[in-house]
């Protein structure tokens, strides 16, 4: 049973969504090309949208995006302004019309924006091949988990900026070009940088302690080689609790591969977290649930709550 998403009204998201190809576990579709041209096509639906990229990490069989959706559309203005430059040669969209007050609203909209990033690299990459393609790309409808502003944000950040060091692939993040940390590193300046200062730096500066987005990259530095450090550590760790035959806890430790930054419907304080799903399920359904906890141990004190979706819930 296919369930709406979750998609707070009036006020602004956060949400990390991802997909992989369909197919065999082991098969790797995406080369070099098909990754630069995943990130072009990020940059070119930014033009369009509303929907702010925040951060990406594009792997051989898989994504992981971080986006900002806001609260309010954009005004008649901005939205034939941004459509109309767009689309080009197309009839142009006028202010004051039904067809532009539908516009704005799709605008803003993560769905809208997620279909047409997948299917546009989808038309693509099926045209680029040499061997016609049958079926679809993608496994099933794109995840997502929306995440509080703040420490939600900065580890599932880290999360997945370390998807090749997980896999393997490179054992520094910055060595991974198809991420933004990667093209940060790379060209010393975020891909994303104005969405970085608008959305990001007011709530970093508080919490980590920046001045500017230079400082960010420090801090970011710092963290991957705390998280590296204490990988050997949280490998004892795991292995006994396997051994056990018990569950791993939630973790905010980005080295590890977690279920609940894919399959966390909402991630963040046990207040927010109460909030979002009370408002979207009712007290009641809320009231039979347990959450997953996790200390932060980067940032002291700190506790992250995730309300994990419900098997049937397929989003």
């Amino acid at each position: 049973m296919r369930h709406p998403r979750l998609k707070p009204s009036g006020r602004d998201v956060f949400y990390h969504t991802y997909n992989r190809v369909a197919g065999d576990p082991g098969d790797r579709p995406f080369a070099d090309v098909e990754k630069e041209h995943f990130v072009s096509l990020l940059h070119r639906l930014s033009q369009l949208y509303t929907v702010e990229v925040v951060s990406y990490t594009v792997m051989s069989n898989h994504f992981h995006l971080v986006l900002f959706a806001p609260a309010e559309p954009p005004s008649d203005d901005e939205t034939c302004a941004r459509y109309n430059a767009y689309y080009g040669k197309q009839p142009p969209l006028h202010p004051g019309t039904e067809t532009c007050r539908a516009a704005a609203e799709q605008l803003r909209d993560i769905s809208w924006f997620m279909h047409d990033l997948q299917h546009q690299f989808s038309c693509w990459f099926n045209r680029t091949r040499p061997v016609r393609r049958r079926g679809a790309l993608w496994a099933g409808r794109f995840k997502h988990t929306l995440l509080e502003e703040g420490v939600a944000v900065w580890d599932c950040w880290q999360y997945i900026a370390l998807n090749p060091v997980r896999a393997g692939i490179v054992a520094d993040p910055a060595e991974y070009r198809f991420s933004d940390f990667g093209a940060w590193c790379g060209s010393k300046r975020h891909p994303f940088a104005s969405n970085l200062e608008a959305h990001i730096m007011p709530c970093f500066k508080g919490l980590l302690h920046v001045r500017d987005q230079k400082a960010l990259h420090t801090r970011f530095r710092e963290a991957f080689a705390w998280q590296m450090n204490r990988r050997q550590t949280q490998d004892v760790a795991e292995a006994a609790v396997k051994a056990a035959g018990k569950p791993l806890p939630f973790s905010t430790v980005a080295t590890r591969r977690m279920r609940y930054w894919a399959d966390g419907l909402v991630i963040g304080s046990q207040r927010f977290v109460t909030e979002i799903m009370s408002a979207a399920r009712g007290a009641e359904h809320l009231g039979k649930r347990r959450f997953a906890v996790a200390q932060d141990a980067a940032l002291a004190g700190v506790e992250l709550v995730c309300y994990k979706r419900l098997r049937e819930m397929k989003l």
